[in-house]
């Protein structure tokens, strides 16, 4: 059966039901998935009434009435939306054409992702490129080749915003003339701490600042595990150069590949050795992380970027 384009309108009209439902319903990225599979479309949730929503399986009371509630609440979320216009900062639900596809390899996957600059292209190779928040040289230097050997096979590179390894990543991308793109672990708002600001400024020119929270959250203990499920499916490939056995984010962010089956690399400099300890080695191996030694391997991850 053909099915028409949807018009400007509808999209709008769907954006809109999307952000009141996340906004004002408290609908989480998993409870999504969920009103999806019964429903088929966010119209239909949006107009459902107390009596259908409590017919789905671990719906409670509580979320039935926040989604009642946002259904109420369409003019605010149209104002919000009109908000982020003048702060320059885009928002995408799942539903536009331009969200990225890889997220749905999540079972939780965002509803909406707000940015400043752009989302990744997706006709480009993406490689997350991560590792310590507490950088070595050594391990800066790495990551800053590792960088200009992707930007120079076009390659884009996505990180975090913490510092270390993310930093190098992204000064390396600029370097080479390439676009890097930063996950944040609050909304565009609260960007901490405040020296990142510059570095974040500087992402947003050829590449993007991409966060999950609205622009007012502020980084809240744990936001990192969120944040590096969207790493995760972003990314072709996962590559970190640095890294230790007690770096909780590293630690995370490999359990979050091995779940949805994500390449990942542990790159070994080929003049300073592994740059990272034994167990945390032992962790990324178990995890299915490949070690790759020497520069030369670089090449070997960018073809296997697919």
């Amino acid at each position: 059966m053909y099915l028409s384009p949807m018009t400007k309108t509808e999209l709008f009209d769907r954006k809109i039901a999307t952000i009141a439902l996340i906004r004002y319903g408290d609908v989480y990225p998993r409870m999504m998935e969920a009103l999806l599979r019964h429903f088929g479309n966010v119209e239909r949730i949006i107009k459902s009434d107390s009596g259908t929503l409590m017919s789905i399986e671990g719906m409670s009371a509580d979320d039935a009435n926040n989604i009642i509630y946002a259904a109420e609440h369409l003019t605010e979320a149209e104002n919000f939306y009109k908000s982020l216009i003048e702060k320059d900062i885009c928002v995408n639900s799942r539903f536009d054409d331009d969200f990225p596809e890889n997220l749905f390899e999540l079972n939780d996957p965002p509803s909406l992702l707000y940015h400043r600059g752009n989302l990744p292209d997706k006709s480009k190779k993406i490689a997350a490129v991560v590792g310590s928040k507490k950088a070595t040289n050594e391990g800066i230097e790495l990551t800053t080749t590792l960088a200009k050997q992707l930007v120079d096979a076009d390659v884009e590179i996505i990180s975090g915003l913490s510092g270390g390894i993310s930093t190098a990543a992204h000064l390396g991308a600029k370097a080479a003339g390439g676009k890097s793109y930063a996950l944040l672990e609050s909304g565009h708002e609260h960007i901490f701490p405040e020296e990142y600001r510059p570095l974040a400024i500087d992402i947003v020119q050829q590449g993007g600042l991409i966060s999950e929270y609205p622009p007012e959250m502020e980084n809240e203990y744990g936001n990192f595990k969120s944040t590096n499920r969207i790493i995760a499916a972003l990314a072709q490939a996962v590559i970190i150069t640095e890294f230790y056995e007690d770096d909780k984010v590293v630690d995370d962010l490999l359990n979050c590949c091995s779940q949805i089956g994500k390449m990942t690399f542990v790159l070994i400099d080929p003049k300073y050795g592994g740059l990272t300890d034994e167990k945390g080695l032992n962790k990324a191996v178990q995890c299915g992380a490949v070690p790759m030694v020497g520069l030369e391997k670089i090449q070997d991850i960018i073809v296997s970027l697919v």
